[in-house]
């Protein structure tokens, strides 16, 4: 897929590596929806930045635990921009809870966050006219949604995160059978690339330093993975570990 002057909506772009793939897309000539909640004057930021390089940013604010927001986030966006090719789901929110004593309103803001508002938006962004089946076997539509190593090596103490992120790789497997050949879904399922806000950073020294690679990843890592599937047209339903092989022991 040529990507120079296709539209990108990325969800939580404002801030971490949300604001890491839209300054990366934007670079090679993508335009880019930048999707954000609370973090306004961050995705100002990204924004402004964007228009430095001399490309094109529409922030966009959406509460995504609010299905009703989340079901007008992209029709608004295909308004701003006359439709758009590709969807990355970033956001989420990463609480800590065990089984134990995670409650209920914990539980479904994660699944809501994590999992539902994906799922919708990628429920809109496939009825798009230009991405219907026709018989045609280009590719004219690329979704990626960024998940967890979790996923492959859980650890207890974030269950619900964990619970939505692998229902959410589960999805990612069944939208690519579905929206095949117009539309290809993958993954890129992060390891330890930028600390929590909520855990101490030697915590996240030590996670790091005990993966196969030995040291953290960068969110260049995480932009390398996301540039390499969207230029591809020939991997869907698919996920690339960036986490130092984390997910191995």
């Amino acid at each position: 897929m040529e990507l120079t002057g296709t539209t990108a909506l990325i969800t939580g772009a404002g801030r971490r590596l949300g604001a890491a793939c839209a300054l990366a897309l934007a670079r090679v000539g993508v335009r880019i929806v930048l999707h954000h909640g609370t973090s306004a004057a961050d995705a100002r930021v990204v924004s402004e930045e964007i228009q430095r390089l001399g490309g094109t940013a529409l922030p966009l604010a959406a509460d995504l635990a609010d299905p009703e927001q989340v079901a007008t986030l992209l029709p608004r966006a295909i308004t701003l921009t006359g439709g758009i090719d590709i969807l990355i789901n970033n956001a989420a929110i990463f609480i800590p809870g065990g089984l134990r004593d995670t409650d209920s309103e914990s539980w479904q803001r994660h699944l809501a966050i994590n999992l539902t508002a994906p799922f919708l938006l990628m429920q809109a962004f496939a009825r798009q006219p230009h991405l219907q089946p026709n018989g045609d076997t280009r590719v004219r539509g690329k979704v990626v949604n960024l998940l967890d190593q979790r996923i492959d090596r859980p650890r207890p103490g974030h269950v619900a995160y964990t619970a939505a992120k692998s229902a959410l790789w589960s999805l990612t497997r069944m939208a690519a059978l579905e929206l095949a050949p117009a539309i290809q879904v993958n993954a890129i399922a992060p390891g330890p690339i930028l600390p929590a806000a909520d855990a101490p950073l030697e915590q996240f020294q030590r996670i790091a330093a005990a993966t196969p690679a030995g040291c953290p990843g960068s969110p260049e890592a995480i932009v390398d993975a996301l540039l390499f599937l969207l230029r591809h047209d020939y991997i869907t339903g698919d996920k690339v570990c960036v986490d130092g092989g984390e997910h191995l022991l």
